[in-house]
């Protein structure tokens, strides 16, 4: 009977935990990340954010004024009728409690270290994790499902996933549950995490961040004509520029050395002064017309002439 009744009180506290835990919404932020806690006093006459265990006050809201606590104005601020974490830090890992006009809201805050990861489009990457003894493994991008995979076997992907997820076979056996991501979107930047035991226990490591995704790749084959036709585009520049000195030699040569050459010599005029019984003439004695004595060509004709 005693046994029985511990049975009893064991599940039944088994119950309200879970129940609580239900009820807790889960959240995280990166190291040194600003985060935006979900209250939103817009909506509330009073309100108030605290955190526990111990419980601690950090701000309260009475409309329209909002005040922070002393000791967290440093850490804390109020944008858009919300309270902001500046840059978390691992000790403001905990629960907190937003009360909006009475009506208690609880959150689990974790403060994760994320390893950062690189890839391009229609890549393949691997995001390494290791859990000893596990049941089963969770991975998650940002707070939605990638893969659940059972130790009977059974496999979950999420949607988007199907197909493109995938984990060692012995992941169990060998305690790696790494996760590898074929062919890899821009949607799938974000925050990937490692869980194990229905999500209660992190694996190692345990959070990576996907910062981006880059434009896609070209394949080898596109590269290669791309490199083929960069050659021959720098060929044919060079031909081009050959070509056009040879032209420009060509019309320098044909064109304007010429023109240089005669504008360079001036034209002068030649003149045979003309002589006389070997004695120069002076121009103006050279320009008298001298009769041409025509000779007699009949033998029988007498001659008018007397010789020395």
């Amino acid at each position: 009977m005693m046994y029985t009744l511990q049975l009893a009180v064991i599940f039944m506290v088994g119950k309200l935990n879970e129940a609580f835990s239900q009820a807790v919404k889960s959240d995280f932020v990166l190291l040194k990340a600003p985060y935006t806690f979900p209250g939103n006093a817009s909506l509330c006459e009073t309100a108030e954010w605290r955190k526990s265990f111990p419980i601690v006050f950090i701000a309260k809201y009475q409309n329209p004024i909002f005040r922070i606590e002393e000791g967290f104005r440093e850490e804390f601020t109020w944008k858009e009728n919300h309270l902001l974490l500046n840059s978390a830090k691992y000790t403001d890992r905990g629960r907190y409690e937003f009360v909006c006009n009475g009506v208690e809201k609880s959150l689990k805050l974790d403060v994760l270290y994320a390893i950062n990861k690189h890839a391009a489009e229609m890549d393949n990457i691997t995001l390494d994790c290791h859990a000893d003894n596990a049941n089963d493994v969770t991975w998650l991008h940002n707070n939605e499902r990638v893969l659940q995979y059972k130790k009977d076997g059974s496999i979950n992907p999420g949607k988007g996933y199907e197909g493109r997820v995938s984990l060692e076979k012995n992941c169990f056996k060998t305690g790696d549950i790494s996760l590898t991501i074929t062919g890899v979107r821009k949607t799938d930047a974000g925050i990937y995490r490692c869980f194990v035991d229905d999500g209660t226990t992190k694996g190692d490591p345990h959070t990576y961040d996907l910062s981006h995704v880059n434009e896609k790749r070209s394949s080898p084959g596109n590269q290669t004509d791309s490199n083929f036709n960069e050659a021959l585009s720098l060929i044919i520049y060079k031909c081009l520029t050959i070509v056009f000195v040879i032209i420009t030699c060509i019309l320098m040569l044909v064109i304007v050395i010429p023109k240089l050459n005669c504008q360079s010599t001036s034209p002068t005029a030649t003149y045979h002064v003309p002589m006389s019984n070997g004695v120069l003439l002076s121009p103006s004695q050279s320009m008298v017309n001298h009769p041409v004595q025509e000779s007699d060509t009949t033998e029988n004709k007498p001659s008018n002439t007397t010789p020395f």
